[in-house]
């Protein structure tokens, strides 16, 4: 099976989380998660990003994938706001 490789971009970064700048990235290539060194990433920030990053690295139809319709994800931590980009790298 073929996946799609994705990067994932902090666009906005408000209130009180502590790991988060807007630039930051990682990566999904070949289903494998890459975090450039330095970096950190939360759990909760991982935990809620990790069904939309599955669902968008599987192979679809023009018009059928999940980056169709989605490209943004906010983490669901009630005390800050943290929106993360998601798109297809080739």
């Amino acid at each position: 099976m073929t996946f799609k490789n994705l990067k994932i971009t902090v666009t906005k970064a408000e209130g009180k989380c502590s790991w988060a700048k807007v630039g930051m990235s990682f990566y999904i290539r070949n289903a494998k998660l890459e975090i450039p060194p330095g970096q950190n990433l939360c759990v909760f920030a991982l935990g809620s990003i990790l069904q939309p990053i599955t669902g968008a690295m599987m192979k679809t139809e023009k018009g059928e994938g999940i980056l169709d319709v989605l490209q943004e994800w906010r983490c669901p931590e009630p005390l800050s706001k943290v929106i993360f980009k998601i798109e297809e790298i080739v």
